[in-house]
């Protein structure tokens, strides 16, 4: 147990994972129920899942066109398909992610997010909620997301 304690928290998430340990991290608080949290609400029809950790608003705006957005999850990881995997497996979990979550907005009703600035690739970094319920942690029950710690890429592929 020492030499668990020794590894760190980093090493130790890394341990747990590949040796196929539990999916299911606590639940994070919505933090659009605090006090002052300046969040956007829009219904679910709004926002279109692009993969598991990146999704697209789609608003029409004044003079009749259509503005596109999209939001990257802070704090939440899932697997990339196509060109943008690093392997066979990552990509069939990618395709499994992108389907989840299209299938988990298709059921809900509302999007409420909180954005944080923006990532080097033009994307609001937000955190996403479903209902009420954050987007990375209903995915990671399912074992499609997990928590990012930032400037570390998860590895799909082990």
């Amino acid at each position: 147990m020492r030499y668990l304690v020794r590894l760190g928290l980093p090493a130790l998430f890394t341990l747990i994972t590949a040796c196929g340990g539990p999916t299911g991290y606590d639940k994070p608080p919505n933090l659009c129920e605090a006090d002052g949290a300046r969040c956007v609400s829009v219904p679910v029809r709004d926002l279109l899942a692009v993969d598991g950790d990146t999704f697209e608003l789609r608003r029409l705006t004044a003079s009749g066109g259509e503005e596109r957005i999209r939001l990257r999850l802070i704090g939440w990881d899932s697997p990339e398909a196509g060109d943008a995997a690093n392997c066979a497996e990552e990509a069939r979990l990618g395709r499994e992610v992108e389907a989840r979550a299209r299938t988990l907005f298709s059921g809900g009703s509302k999007v409420t997010f909180l954005a944080e600035g923006m990532d080097r690739y033009g994307r609001v970094r937000a955190h996403v909620y479903l209902d009420g319920t954050h987007v990375g942690w209903l995915l990671s029950k399912e074992g499609l997301a997990q928590p990012l710690e930032e400037g570390v890429q998860a590895d799909w592929c082990g």
